[in-house]
């Protein structure tokens, strides 16, 4: 009976202890600057990044995020690096235009892989190797890289300091100096691979561009002190 009396008086506790942390809640925002926020469209550079955990019945064997640098890609950061820097129109021009020329020459990827599993050496236990129209092309570099702030905020709760960064390249041209990637080419495949386990992060060529116009990046409404 003391039971059934008590959770009426326990429901009171508690609803005025969740009225109290919202209190706390918004006396922390309003001391505590928190800075404005600058939001960028997730959703324009999401199509362009893949990832997989590959497991050997319960244990795990490798985990990996890649991120292809498409021409999409390269907008996105000319765009948050130079509203980030504050740089004008004709700065981001020059920016972008450097980014995209990038493109001409290599295909590109960000991969990021956990501490445990190295690439890129001869005693890596993975190995990588793109795919196109049906022919393999191996790796003309393979390092490990300092993750620009731009790529970090591109790759959000994925990148974080258990995982290693590696810039994985390839030529945009075949040993005959002949485009690998054509007008009919539908699509391309970064494979990962070991002796037992592969995987492939395919990308669809035709499908619509994800960044066609600059992207917005919006400033949430300034909260000042009291």
């Amino acid at each position: 009976m003391k039971r059934k009396k008590m959770f009426p008086g326990i429901a009171i506790m508690l609803l005025a202890l969740l009225s109290s942390c919202g209190r706390i809640i918004d006396w922390g925002k309003s001391n505590f600057y928190q800075g404005d926020e600058v939001v960028l469209y997730d959703e324009k550079v999401g199509p362009y990044i893949k990832n997989v955990t590959i497991y050997d019945q319960l244990d795990t064997k490798a985990h990996f995020t890649v991120m292809w640098l498409s021409d999409s890609i390269r907008t996105a950061y000319a765009q948050l690096h130079t509203k980030r820097m504050g740089k004008d129109d004709s700065q981001y021009k020059a920016v972008l235009r450097r980014q995209l020329e990038e493109n001409n020459h290599y295909i590109e990827f960000y991969v990021l892989s956990t501490h445990e599993v190295k690439l890129g050496t001869p005693e890596s236990y993975w190995s990588l190797f793109l795919q196109i129209d049906g022919k393999d092309y191996i790796p003309f570099e393979i390092k490990e890289v300092e993750l620009p702030t731009e790529y970090q905020q591109f790759f959000g709760k994925r990148w974080n300091r258990f995982k290693v960064p590696y810039m994985v390249k390839f030529r945009i041209e075949n040993e005959n100096e002949q485009p690998i990637i054509t007008d009919l080419t539908e699509s391309l495949s970064l494979f990962v691979r070991s002796a037992e386990k592969e995987h492939a992060f395919t990308w669809n060529l035709h499908e619509p561009k994800s960044v066609e116009k600059p992207i917005k990046l919006a400033s949430a409404k300034r909260k000042r002190r009291k």
